[in-house]
């Protein structure tokens, strides 16, 4: 990676921190170096290969070797980032916790399936690189409507949050409002090479689908579960 400025003051990252909660996100272009992309690229396009043209996901680092998406979730200076964005948002220190990883390579008939579901994350800060955008037809943009909603204080909130938005009714109004042009969503056309930042938890957001023949991959690293320690959390993931 290109970014080397550790930011020992985190000027950097309370101005980040400021984009965000001004513009919906922030954007640091050129981070990744021109030969680790390619890398990334060139394993996005065998594994869709191998999987017969059709969307595959990868989750946590395991299968991403020989890539420098195995070993950003480490790197000293990424992590800091992350932690001194958290902080000038939170204003506490920042939990010892990793990432949670995932790399969406969307083409073939699942576009349609893995788009335009719209959702809050689980955890306050999702840092974004764009790995592969389709140079022709639909780029798949980025959809965010930002900042909407706070942190809760329980997970039980979080939880109805999310069922409220993770039905029928609910995706039908936010897509009919995403095609009427609506101001408040963002639709941010992403540039392989930068890393973008926005707040997963508070944020609803969603991809638009590319074309069937073309590849969008992304890789996402989410940063902070304000609920890890929830007990109900725990209780509900046991059944």
């Amino acid at each position: 990676m290109n970014f080397i400025n550790r930011d020992p003051s985190g000027t950097m990252a309370a101005a980040l921190a400021a984009q965000i909660n001004a513009n919906g996100y922030a954007v640091i272009d050129d981070y990744v170096d021109p030969d680790l992309l390619c890398a990334a690229q060139a394993f996005v396009a065998d594994a869709i290969t191998a999987n017969n043209g059709e969307y595959i996901g990868f989750t946590g680092t395991e299968q991403l070797g020989g890539t420098f998406l195995a070993s950003l979730p480490k790197d000293p200076n990424f992590v800091s980032l992350c932690r001194r964005i958290y902080e000038s948002e939170v204003g506490k220190p920042a939990p010892e916790s990793g990432f949670y990883q995932v790399l969406r390579c969307l083409s073939g008939r699942g576009v349609q399936k893995h788009s335009m579901r719209f959702h809050f994350d689980s955890y306050v800060l999702t840092a974004l690189i764009p790995i592969a955008v389709p140079e022709h037809g639909n780029p798949g943009r980025l959809i965010i409507h930002p900042n909407t909603r706070g942190l809760r204080r329980t997970y039980l909130g979080n939880l109805l949050d999310k069922v409220l938005v993770d039905n029928r009714v609910s995706q039908a109004l936010l897509n009919a409002a995403y095609r009427r042009g609506s101001r408040r969503m963002i639709r941010l056309s992403l540039k392989p090479r930068s890393l973008y930042f926005f707040w997963g938890y508070r944020s609803l957001h969603t991809n638009e689908p590319c074309d069937a023949d073309a590849i969008r991959a992304t890789a996402l690293l989410h940063y902070a579960d304000p609920h890890a320690d929830s007990r109900v959390k725990r209780a509900l993931r046991r059944h």
